[in-house]
């Protein structure tokens, strides 16, 4: 027994020393950073409470670019604009890594999130092509979200008075906007299976965070029972999200007209079908991309614009000021009868400066998505030497907090955003809400069309405030592993008379 627990730590001294030895000549060239401790990296240093806060901290010690290392997955951080432009720009830097999670949920690097290669690219242009056939950015689709947000304030006003918790209802107005044009189908505001949906992804996310360190040492499934347990967790309610939007695909291929197309599942359907009859079929188009790329559009759809809306009316609730004078403006420019539209925004510079300070405070993707460098060959960067298959964030929330371009930064401030003379400002230094590059949010366009209208809609129409005998509100974000949202909260939504 003594001979084999000396065997065994003797294998485990040898790894230590092989990864140490490892550790030193790859970091020779690569961004500076903080050290960790084997096979944990510095997992165990960062503040499991709010990890953005480490993150700052690593910041302001090493630069506007540095390396963690995260269990054994080197993490290069850049948080300098220029930089970001830089890397994401470039085609070597537009990789993705083998997150667990991610890449089970998508079987792979397939669909629009964890794709890669010719086949990401492909399904990128064409989606966004097809979307935009479909009036995608375009006030054509004004209609849409203004329901929305009109049947948003009809769940409004059954609370009036009282403290509420709005919740997943906002994500659901924000979700049928996209699905609509995905699916031709949508929810009704407090539909069991869309709040099922979110409540899975917020579970799955949970699961994720507690794991750590642990969640990239996949291997460990097979013989720790607590890592086994919450993978299991998370692969259950992964393939149970899996088989809905395959059961919607499969109603599409039944139903499916190529003389009345009716959304974008149609469209790919109807794509794959003409390659077919021409002989030309294009295997990076096929039934796994098109159910992976469903799922990317239902939830960055509705997560990232809802939990912004969400960030929007917490943050309006405390700044009473803010939310009076935008009213004001929404009075003056709109009226309190006519249904807000997208053309009134070039007319209301304050509410738009309104919009970016929620969206620099909110910071609903604190890194962005994640990046990975070629998996062929090393890669340079701002004088450094980044190895292959190296994962690299952009740290969003640190450009956003950075006091060279935002004074007080914690501030909640619209006139940031304006010039001396009351205009919007244009290419803000510092100010990257949707990241940039080959990977930057494909629904940009959408996004600031929905954050307009859903929360003039809102204004026009409601006063929120902070219940009776409640001083304040938290506003630390809870960072669930890639997307930063409010912690939970009660407001009172009043009728404007």
């Amino acid at each position: 027994m003594a001979g084999v627990t000396v065997l065994l730590v003797g294998i485990l001294l040898v790894f230590i020393i092989q990864d140490l030895i490892q550790k030193i000549l790859r970091w020779r060239k690569m961004p500076p950073g903080p050290w960790g401790i084997p096979l944990l990296g510095y997992a165990p240093f960062i503040d499991r409470e709010q990890p953005l806060k480490t993150f700052l901290e690593l910041k302001k010690k090493y630069g506007n670019i540095f390396t963690v290392t995260i269990g054994n997955v080197e993490h290069v951080i850049i948080c300098e604009q220029e930089i970001v432009k830089d890397a994401f720009s470039r085609v070597e830097f537009s990789y993705k890594p083998e997150s667990f999670a991610f890449i089970s949920a998508a079987e792979g690097h397939n669909g629009l999130l964890t794709g890669h290669g010719p086949t990401w690219r492909d399904n990128r242009r064409f989606t966004l092509k097809t979307l935009r056939n479909f009036g995608f950015g375009k006030t054509t689709i004004d209609g849409i979200i203004q329901h929305e947000a009109l049947t948003t304030c009809d769940i409004f006003r059954r609370h009036l008075g009282k403290p509420c918790d709005l919740d997943y209802t906002i994500n659901v107005a924000a979700l049928n906007v996209i699905w609509k044009l995905t699916s031709d189908q949508q929810f009704s505001q407090e539909d069991e299976k869309a709040m099922l949906f979110f409540n899975l992804l917020d579970m799955n996310l949970k699961d994720i965070k507690d794991l750590g360190a642990l969640q990239f040492y996949i291997w460990l499934r097979h013989f720790w029972p607590s890592v086994k347990s919450s993978f299991g967790r998370i692969m259950g309610r992964i393939d149970f999200v899996k088989e809905t939007f395959k059961s919607l695909y499969m109603e599409h291929k039944k139903t499916f007209d190529p003389n009345n197309i009716r959304d974008y599942i149609d469209v790919y359907l109807n794509e794959m079908k003409e390659q077919e009859e021409k002989g030309e079929k294009n295997p990076n188009f096929n039934e796994l991309q098109l159910l992976i790329n469903m799922q990317d559009l239902y939830f960055a759809g509705s997560e990232t614009t809802g939990n912004t809306v969400r960030w929007a009316i917490l943050l309006l609730t405390l700044n009473p000021d803010v939310q009076k004078r935008a009213q004001e403006e929404i009075d003056s420019v709109i009226g309190r009868d006519r249904v807000p539209s997208y053309d009134d925004k070039k007319r209301m510079p304050y509410v738009e400066g309104m919009i970016c300070e929620i969206q620099r405070h909110a910071d609903v993707l604190p890194f962005g998505l994640p990046h990975m460098t070629s998996p062929d060959h090393n890669v340079t960067l701002a004088g450094y030497t980044i190895p292959k298959s190296t994962t690299v964030l952009a740290f969003l929330y640190g450009m956003h907090k950075d006091e060279k371009f935002w004074p007080e930064p914690t501030k909640f401030d619209p006139t940031r955003f304006l010039d001396s003379n009351g205009k919007l400002r244009t290419k803000v230094p510092g100010f990257m809400p949707f990241a940039h590059g080959k990977r930057q949010c494909l629904g940009e366009s959408l996004a600031n069309m929905e954050l307009f209208i859903f929360l003039v809609t809102y204004l026009q129409k409601f006063t929120f405030r902070l219940p009776d005998g409640v001083k304040t509100l938290r506003t630390d974000p809870w960072f669930m592993e890639v997307l930063s949202k409010p912690h939970r909260y009660n407001v009172v939504v009043e009728e404007r008379l």
